[in-house]
Order: C-alpha cells, then structure tokens, then sequence
C-alpha cells in the first residue's frame, strides 16, 4: 500500500527529503550543504534513470532524518528526568 504511492509521488518526496534536512541541520553548515547535494543527486539520478525502488530509499532518509531529531528530544528529555 506504502509502495504506490511513494512512486506516485516520487518528486515530493525527494523535495521532502530535502526541506527535511534543510531544518533539522540547521547548526552544521558543511554537513548540511554535503548532505543536500547527495540527497538532491540521489533524487535527480533516481528519476532520470526511473528507478522505482528509490523512492523507498528517499523515505527511509527521512524516515532517519526525523529519527535523529526525535532521538535528541528524547535524550534531552531523559537528561530533564534525572536532574
């Protein structure tokens, strides 16, 4: 059910990835601009050579992405509960 419409909407969620990235690097300027030029090439390669399985690979970046600010807003609330 996921698979059809990841393909279905294969550009937004590249621009998804992107935005994404975008905001939860905000602090880490070259990381940042290293990280949007490989996703950006990941995208672009992926829907001119038309591989559909990239698009799992687009969401499980974002699925990572939010994964890493939800792993900091987790930490920083277990750090609250032991003080």
């Amino acid at each position: 059910m996921l698979y059809p419409i990841l393909v279905e909407y294969y550009v937004w969620w590249c621009i998804a990835l992107l935005v994404i990235t975008w905001f939860t690097r905000v602090h880490q300027g070259q990381t940042r601009t290293n990280f949007l030029y490989g996703y950006a090439m990941l995208g672009t390669v992926g829907f001119l050579l038309d591989f559909d399985w990239m698009a799992g690979v687009i969401f499980g970046l974002i699925v990572l992405e939010l994964g890493k600010v939800f792993k900091a807003w987790l930490d920083k609330k277990q750090a609250n509960l032991k003080k």
